[in-house]
């Protein structure tokens, strides 16, 4: 039975994730800093990336992959908070990750086209101050790390009616997420989408799946190229 972390599994996308891997079978390590409820598959740990040996302790021992997901949600937070969540957050956790004799891949829910400026750029900007350097910043802590990755850039995120149990996630509708590769580097903006669901099944595939050290843009697109790696989803 394999064992995954994700770091950020209280809401969201990091929830996505851990339900739909218990759902397939694997025990999933669910840390923050109020993590979901346990299940026979599901670990709660409770660890604030705040804290570096928190964290480190939280990934201690063998794991298959990390994926991290955090975010701040907290309305009119201080440029400072934002960069210790975002950035100081995720380079805790690769420190942590660092000290295993065979470090996991590590799987980074990043946002699409951060090298290009936008006007959706700017409105997120002004919503989150330093968010898109932030962003930036963190690939490229992630890429000199020498440790294995594969990032997902993802666009807006849409939730879809879906029904969710403690021991998995089930769709209404069958994932469509089309994959293309960070070459293709679109621009974000508020067209193109993914629903949760799909990010979350396309975030599992990149961790078992994708080329070691690569980067994807990922949206929700029924007639969109799907490449190799993807295809078994």
């Amino acid at each position: 039975m394999k064992e995954y972390a994700v770091v950020g599994a209280s809401s969201g996308t990091g929830l996505a994730i851990t339900r739909l891997l218990a759902s397939q079978g694997n025990t999933v390590r669910a840390i923050a800093r109020k993590p979901p409820a346990a299940t026979d598959l599901i670990k709660p740990v409770v660890a604030d990336v705040g804290k570096p040996e928190a964290i480190a302790a939280a990934l201690a021992g063998e794991l298959e992959a990390v994926f991290f997901t955090v975010d701040i949600h907290k309305a009119f937070a201080s440029k400072q908070l934002i960069r210790s969540v975002m950035f100081d957050g995720f380079v805790n956790v690769l420190n942590g990750v660092q000290r295993h004799a065979k470090p996991p891949r590590i799987i980074l829910l990043s946002v699409m086209g951060p090298g290009k400026p936008s006007l959706t750029w700017l409105l997120l900007n002004l919503a989150k101050r330093g968010m898109q350097k932030n962003i930036v910043d963190r690939e490229q802590a992630l890429m000199a790390s020498g440790l294995p990755y594969v990032i997902v850039r993802a666009p807006r995120l849409v939730d879809v009616e879906n029904k969710m149990a403690a021991d998995g996630i089930e769709t209404t509708r069958p994932a469509t997420a089309a994959m293309l590769s960070a070459q293709a580097n679109h621009r974000l903006d508020m067209k193109r989408t993914i629903a949760r669901p799909d990010l979350a099944a396309a975030m599992i595939a990149a961790a078992t799946s994708a080329p070691e050290n690569s980067v994807w843009d990922v949206y929700g697109n029924d007639a969109g190229p799907v490449p190799v790696w993807m295809e078994g989803r």
